[in-house]
């Protein structure tokens, strides 16, 4: 049998921001307020903020960034669904990787490991998928640690 988690929702204490709670599945939902929110779509990069209209959204592979007054998150995120309503936002995301946890170095396997499949193979999806991943991935990672051989 699957145990439920309580997520108690947060709501911004001036009424301008967002309310918005975080689930990958598997693991435990966290709730937290945040001003704006970008998140990766099929189309591009979507903004959300406070007044934006209901909406579900697919969410594609990409950056992830939570604005929260002075701080900033910024994380990997592949794949998942966005939902809104009266700035009340679910994000149930397939995988995330915060950007201060992301292992470089096993990120640039991945990408070699996807680019080497996709010589054998151009129209191999899941290579091309993997390549997606790896270089956000480290595109994320290169935001917040620029060195080298950042966080190994």
């Amino acid at each position: 049998m699957m145990r439920r988690s309580t997520v108690v929702r947060v709501r911004p204490e001036d009424g301008t921001g967002l309310s918005v709670t975080l689930a990958v599945p598997g693991y435990r939902a966290f709730a937290f307020t945040a001003t704006a929110l970008r998140v990766p779509t099929a189309t591009g990069e979507l903004l959300i903020e406070a007044g934006h209209p209901s909406c579900v959204i697919p969410l594609d592979i990409g950056p992830f960034t939570v604005d929260a007054g002075a701080r900033t998150w910024l994380a990997a995120l592949h794949g998942g669904e966005l939902r809104v309503a009266d700035d009340e936002i679910d994000i149930v995301a397939a995988t995330i990787e915060f950007a201060d946890r992301i292992d470089v170095d096993r990120a640039r396997a991945a990408q070699a490991d996807a680019a080497h499949r996709l010589e054998h193979d151009r129209d191999d999806r899941a290579a091309l998928l993997a390549l997606r991943r790896a270089n956000v991935r480290l595109a994320v990672a290169a935001r917040v640690h620029p060195s080298p051989g950042a966080r190994r």
